[in-house]
């Protein structure tokens, strides 16, 4: 079976299709945003084709600057009937034969329950991090929402503000996640370049008395978005500016024809996912996150 390179951006339809019909959990916005050489440092994407060019199997390899400092996220998919044939380690060996001088670490991530592929993962030396939460919220009912005394909220799409450094402070500052300790960090600058094309970024900024307080991140796909952040300056909280910020992006989304949320937290972010909860965020899949050295 011949391995190959991807043509991109030809064969991103075609490989999201194939990633989402072997696993339908699979979240387009961010696969299609993964695929896309725009947001990355670095990208090879792999496929692997049977002789009538049907897709079996396709890895991606990226760094961007979403991720950890030193990390190669890698993604490895293969048809079910392919499984068991050497196929995805092949493809997992062509997507890294390339990381790059400053790649020191492989990560990557499980759909929970799909035994096989955790098997698969541990078999290649990879080890449980963390496990994340992906919940999803239906935005047909999302109303507007005024803020209390003294706190404004804007939209802020393309994250471009007079009083910048002040706000890239606060999102430094938001950042006390678990999902920070391992290393991703975010910026202004790389969450701007997260949209593929075809995508687009949504975005509210809170601010109290004028002051940057919270601020909320998503990318769209058609009628669904991915709710990549939301943070709070720890001196603001115990406000409820985490639930007045992402509310005021589900009404900001709803009235561009956005109809579905999905966010992603670590299980023990108690805080986060007790806002999703009074948002009306319901579960959708859970995710173990894995890494191991490079070599």
């Amino acid at each position: 079976m011949e391995i190959t390179e991807a043509r991109l951006p030809v064969d991103v339809d075609e490989i999201v299709e194939f990633v989402v019909k072997r696993t339908p959990k699979q979240d387009r916005a961010i696969l299609r945003s993964d695929l896309d050489q725009g947001t990355a440092r670095s990208l090879r994407v792999m496929v692997a084709r049977e002789p009538d060019r049907a897709l079996a199997g396709v890895a991606v390899a990226k760094t961007a600057a979403t991720l950890p400092a030193g990390a190669l996220f890698v993604m490895v998919s293969t048809r079910a009937d392919r499984g068991g044939r050497g196929l995805g380690a092949r493809l997992f060996a062509a997507a890294r034969a390339e990381p790059g001088d400053d790649v020191t670490r492989l990560v990557g991530c499980v759909l929970d329950g799909d035994q096989v592929s955790m098997d698969v993962a541990l078999h290649w030396g990879f080890e449980r991090q963390q496990t994340s939460i992906t919940s999803a919220c239906v935005l047909d009912d999302a109303v507007s929402v005024a803020p209390p005394g003294g706190v404004t909220v804007e939209v802020c799409d393309d994250l471009v503000f007079d009083d910048e450094e002040a706000v890239e402070a606060m999102l430094l500052a938001s950042q006390t996640n678990p999902e920070a300790d391992l290393g991703l960090v975010l910026t202004l600058s790389g969450l701007r370049g997260t949209a593929a094309p075809g995508q687009r970024p949504l975005a509210v900024l809170t601010r109290v008395e004028g002051r940057p307080g919270a601020i909320s991140f998503a990318l769209a796909d058609g009628d669904q978005m991915h709710l990549m952040y939301t943070g709070v300056d720890p001196s603001q909280r115990g406000r409820a500016l985490a639930r007045w910020t992402k509310a005021f992006l589900h009404t900001h989304a709803h009235g561009l024809g956005i109809r579905m949320a999905l966010t992603e937290n670590e299980e023990s972010n108690a805080g986060i996912r007790h806002v999703n909860d009074q948002l009306g965020y319901t579960p959708h899949s859970a995710w173990h996150w894995m890494m191991r050295p490079l070599g």
